[in-house]
């Protein structure tokens, strides 16, 4: 019961700021149903998600940037007979700044794109930019005959690419009696 209350409190605090920072009356729920959590994700990090999605429709609302925003880079997901290749396009991000990790059934990419002038100088402020930058975390699930032991990455002219063989799948339907 107290946790419900504590839910109901935090919806009626951000309707509130909502509010207060737009002029209008919150949408109602049913106008846009709220997005159901994926497997892979912890709760937290799903309600962090969140937070960062209110924060930008504010931000966007604002004419702001938001300082909390992140960028999804696009993902494309290949499967060969012996192989399995992810590609993740991260242009302007070094290859220092990429993290990949497999555990558990599931490949996570992260890393962070910053904001940076052209010529490297280093001495330009930064007056208006449409380019996306930020922290970014993907999580793909990895089919169970993906070989996560032998997985290769490379960074290649701002696409990553990882690359892991595939074990044969055992074909077709197997019967088994029960004793």
């Amino acid at each position: 019961m107290l946790q419900t209350e504590t839910i109901d409190g935090t919806i009626g605090q951000i309707e509130s700021l909502y509010r207060t920072l737009t002029g209008r009356e919150a949408p109602p729920a049913s106008e846009q149903p709220y997005a159901t959590m994926p497997p892979e994700r912890s709760p937290e990090e799903h309600v962090e998600e969140q937070l960062d999605r209110l924060a930008e429709c504010l931000a966007d609302f604002s004419g702001r940037s938001s300082p909390l925003a992140r960028w999804t880079p696009p993902i494309a997901v290949w499967q060969g007979a012996n192989e399995l290749l992810i590609c993740i396009d991260l242009p302007g991000v070094p290859r220092e700044a990429v993290k990949v990790r497999a555990s558990h059934g599931l490949l996570e990419v992260s890393g962070e794109r910053t904001a940076r002038p052209a010529d490297g100088s280093g001495q330009a402020s930064l007056l208006y930019s449409e380019q996306a930058r930020g922290t970014f975390r993907r999580v793909v699930p990895l089919p169970p005959e993906a070989v996560v032991d032998e997985l290769q990455a490379h960074l290649r002219e701002g696409v990553l690419e990882i690359r892991m063989p595939r074990v044969a799948a055992p074909g077709g339907t197997k019967t088994i009696h029960v004793s």
